[in-house]
């Protein structure tokens, strides 16, 4: 049951099955209870034909059954019977067909008889049907009035009823009949419902069978699309023009999810070429520096020379390396943050100690806009990273005796808070402002500055990377007249 052909198959069945079950279930009952109103209104028939032929005569009760044949209560295989009784229990006659036995009394009357199912005095199965009703009143013939008028009493009045009533008589009547007609159609309708279901069931599962492989077959297309895509070459799309609708939204975002792929398997193979590239050009420089200290005999001093570029350009190696693990380490989301009390203004000036002899030897006029403290919650040490590396930048790529002017903005609460560093001397395109997020890119006049770890396109990736981890963001903007500034903002506490 773990394929999507297996559960449409079986639910549909079961679904089918279900509904042919009740549709089987209520014919038979409604069949049923067809046949079993036609059979009690046959009963009701005899029942009250039988009432009809009882006629009370004087104190005594008459049935009629001489003058009418009936042959359906003579005695026989499949005979019917019927008798009677007065309300104190005293039979008054009984069909042919039921001999010396008895039937029950059954409550009921006339308009509205009882029912019941039972056996038969010869053990058949049928059903029974009773009523008690009262016997029909004798009418007096002319000479009988014409005698009690003659004997009408001395006060002068005349008897005006046509009837002499001794008292009414309450008759209870049973009538019973078999029930084996009725109970062999509904065992053949019982057997024709099921047969008849079986064999739809059976078709319906072929046709199911059919209809859910013939619907999947889009499905099987698409997979034989995705499987004919290489891991080498994932410029291949599934075409969603020949799909149901259904899986039109599935097709699209497969596509995007190979698109996002491919971009990424680029950008990877993009990454590893530039890890090389730059890694080669230091070691390079290592190497030309060792080979020309080596190539003759020189002093110590030239030596020592040659020994410090060298561990210069090795520091600056491992820089970049620590700042490719760095990378790697927020890619996989193992960096956690340790939410700690940072004040701003403390944490700017602290962290600009580390460049403040560059910048007086490079003449930077350097402009500070900050209010006396601002205290936010966050991980100080990759805050204190991130901002190292923006005023880096700001120091090396500003112009000589430039600009550099480092402002915080503190919101209203609820707000962010902002810090801008901006230095003069930017020789980024306004368009390619973004592009500086992106690993290993530099602007040509960057390429062209002096040492490799700390220029090498690492540090503002890495720093929107951090950021993002601290809940922050991170902006450039570059202006015409040469002006750039990095914005991170924090939420306020």
């Amino acid at each position: 049951m773990r394929t999507l052909r297996a559960r449409l198959w079986f639910g549909t069945a079961l679904g089918m099955g279900g509904v042919l079950a009740a549709f089987a279930v209520a014919l038979y009952f409604a069949v049923s209870a067809a046949l079993w109103s036609e059979f009690d209104e046959a009963l009701v028939g005899r029942l009250r034909s039988l009432a009809s032929l009882v006629e009370q005569d004087g104190d005594q009760v008459e049935f009629e059954a001489e003058e009418y044949a009936l042959p359906e209560y003579e005695p026989s295989p499949h005979a019917e019977y019927y008798q009677f009784r007065r309300d104190d229990g005293r039979a008054l006659g009984s069909s042919p067909s039921l001999g010396d036995d008895d039937l029950p009394t059954i409550d009921g009357h006339l308009a509205i008889p009882g029912f019941r199912f039972g056996a038969l005095p010869d053990g058949r199965p049928g059903r029974l049907a009773g009523a008690r009703f009262t016997a029909r009143q004798e009418r007096q013939d002319s000479d009988e009035h014409r005698d009690h008028k003659e004997h009408q009493g001395h006060d002068g009045q005349e008897d005006s009823g046509k009837q002499v009533a001794v008292g009414t008589v309450t008759v209870m009547l049973t009538v019973g009949r078999e029930t084996a007609g009725v109970d062999r159609t509904l065992a053949w309708l019982r057997l024709l419902l099921v047969a008849g279901s079986a064999c739809a069931m059976a078709a319906s599962a072929g046709v199911l069978s059919w209809l859910v492989r013939r619907g999947l077959r889009p499905l099987d297309a698409v997979a034989g699309e995705i499987a004919s895509i290489e891991a080498a070459d994932l410029s291949g799309r599934v075409r969603a023009g020949e799909v149901p609708g259904e899986l039109v939204p599935v097709v699209e975002r497969l596509n995007d999810l190979l698109a996002r792929l491919e971009t990424a398997f680029a950008r990877e193979k993009s990454f590893t070429a530039d890890v090389a590239h730059e890694l080669r050009t230091p070691l390079a420089g290592v190497r030309t520096t060792l080979e020309v200290a080596l190539s003759r005999e020189r002093d110590a001093g030239e030596y020592r020379e040659a020994m410090g570029r060298s561990l210069a350009i090795s520091r600056e190696m491992q820089h970049m390396v620590d700042n490719l693990l760095e990378l790697a380490r927020a890619d996989a989301g193992q960096l956690e943050v340790e939410q700690e009390p940072v004040d701003l203004v403390s944490l700017l000036r602290e962290s600009w100690e580390r460049f403040a002899d560059q910048a007086a030897e490079r003449g930077l006029d350097v402009t500070w806009q900050l209010p006396d403290a601002c205290p936010v919650t966050s991980d100080g040490a990759k805050l204190r990273h991130v901002i190292n590396n923006i005023f880096e930048n700001a120091v090396t790529h500003a112009d000589e005796a430039g600009r550099v002017t480092i402002a915080l903005a503190t919101p209203s609460a609820g707000g962010r808070v902002a810090i801008r560093v901006e230095n003069s001397g930017s020789h980024i395109d306004e368009a390619d402002a973004e592009r500086v997020f992106e690993r290993f890119w530099r602007g040509d006049a960057a390429r062209s500055a002096k040492g490799v770890g700390r220029r090498c396109g690492l540090g503002l990736p890495l720093c929107r990377k951090l950021m993002t981890l601290l809940g922050g963001t991170i902006s450039v903007t570059t202006s015409a007249g040469g002006t750039f500034a990095v914005t991170i903002a924090l939420r306020s506490p």
